[in-house]
């Protein structure tokens, strides 16, 4: 897996502030700025707090939430796995009590920040919360990626049986044979193995060739 890519520079980006007391906003407020963030503070007595997907761009915005709010706002979750949120949570620390943190972990805060506010901490919160959202969400892909692969790896057996068959070769010229036509065809071994054994059944049913088409990788 390749090394992630380290964020360092937030400016052009969006503080979402959850929480019901507005001395934290006024605090925060200038310390974000000077880092180059906006920033708008949701309080949960005048609204239910909750958060939508539509509210969060997962490129640009942080969420700020308090671990002394009476109820936690639910937080949106990625589309591909509902572990980890739709964006970067900083945990905002009033009670450092182990409940608390716990709560702020399962809402997602990779970072936390500590009531009284300091600006010397708030870089360094951003720092954590971002670019360890991005090593989970890249690391997340890259699990899926691979049992993707694993799941496919039935049709790797299949195919390299079919191309020993019809070319009387061992397995080792089989699979070189199937990863050189998936590498013309620039997409895995695996997916082509799954499309020339799909293609093999359709033709088989059919009588006649597959009108199965293989689509290339972007």
């Amino acid at each position: 897996m390749a090394v992630p890519r380290y964020i360092q520079n937030f400016s052009r980006r969006h503080a979402i502030l959850v929480s019901d007391d507005r001395r934290v906003g006024a605090a925060l407020s200038p310390i974000l700025t000077r880092l180059g963030l906006t920033m708008s503070q949701r309080e949960t007595t005048e609204t239910d707090g909750e958060l939508a997907p539509i509210d969060l761009d997962p490129a640009s915005d942080v969420l700020i939430l308090d671990g002394d709010l009476p109820r936690m706002p639910p937080v949106p979750r990625l589309a591909t796995n509902d572990l980890i949120p739709l964006a970067p949570v900083v945990g905002l620390v009033g009670v450092e009590a182990p409940s608390r943190l716990k709560t702020l972990m399962q809402f997602g805060a990779t970072a936390f920040l500590s009531k009284p506010i300091h600006g010397g901490s708030v870089y360094s919160a951003l720092y954590l919360a971002v670019n360890e959202h991005a090593r989970k969400a890249n690391m997340m892909d890259a699990l899926e990626a691979h049992e993707q692969r694993r799941r496919l790896r039935r049709f790797v057996i299949k195919a390299v049986l079919k191309v020993m068959k019809e070319r009387g070769c061992n397995d080792d010229a089989a699979f070189a044979y199937l990863r050189n036509q998936s590498m013309h065809a620039r997409v895995s071994v695996e997916t082509y193995c799954q499309f020339v054994v799909q293609r093999s059944a359709a033709s088989d049913e059919c009588g006649s060739d597959s009108s199965l088409k293989l689509r290339s990788a972007e």
